[in-house]
């Protein structure tokens, strides 16, 4: 039995970091920009996204398999006045960022402003981060993360939007309703990401 989303307890919140670390530590969209950073340094940036931008705003909700208590998988949806402020959030965690780069976060200011970019003008819910723990996987944990999302821009009348740099997920969010409105390589070199879009019925 599936959880259902809930919003991510305080105390909840450094789990939620080393699921994200777990999970992206090879995904191109961290290493490539971040050049290639340890598993450590994934976690550190993930422990500053989360406790700096996305944890004071209840942006990261969670769901458990059999014990809801338990974080098995996590999201962060940003809601259309937070989606909004995107490059405001992004920005304010950037320079402790950079410290794990070895390029004072030049490049990956220009991989994200290149992101940011491609977010709409208008009013969305932008799910940005998504990962389930690899022994939960299969058991509706995803679908049930993003379904909340796309709830809420049903709800309100607006798109759903998101990104990803792994060809692999495509396919799982075209079946939850995303289409993929754009693919397109980073610029200086930087991995192919496909910019998807659920538009309410």
């Amino acid at each position: 039995m599936t959880g259902d989303p809930r919003p991510a307890a305080p105390a909840e919140l450094n789990e939620v970091v080393h699921l994200f670390a777990d999970a992206f530590v090879d995904d191109a969209m961290i290493t490539w920009p971040l050049r290639g950073p340890t598993p450590t340094d994934v976690a550190w940036m993930f422990s500053i996204l989360i406790s700096e931008a996305y944890g004071p705003i209840d942006a990261v909700w969670v769901a458990g398999v059999d014990d809801v208590a338990r974080v098995d998988g996590a999201a962060v949806w940003l809601a259309p006045d937070d989606a909004a402020r995107f490059v405001e959030i992004d920005a304010a965690t950037r320079q402790k960022i950079a410290a794990l780069t070895d390029d004072g976060g030049a490049r990956y200011a220009r991989f994200w402003d290149w992101i940011d970019a491609h977010l709409p003008d208008g009013s969305c819910w932008f799910l940005d981060i998504l990962a389930v723990r690899e022994a939960a996987r299969g058991r509706g944990l995803a679908s049930a993360l993003v379904g909340h999302g796309l709830e809420q821009a049903r709800a309100a009348g607006v798109p759903a939007v998101l990104e990803t740099g792994n060809p692999a997920n495509v396919p799982m969010y075209e079946h939850l309703g995303f289409r993929v409105v754009e693919q397109s390589d980073a610029p200086d070199g930087g991995p192919t990401i496909w910019f998807l879009r659920a538009d309410p019925a």
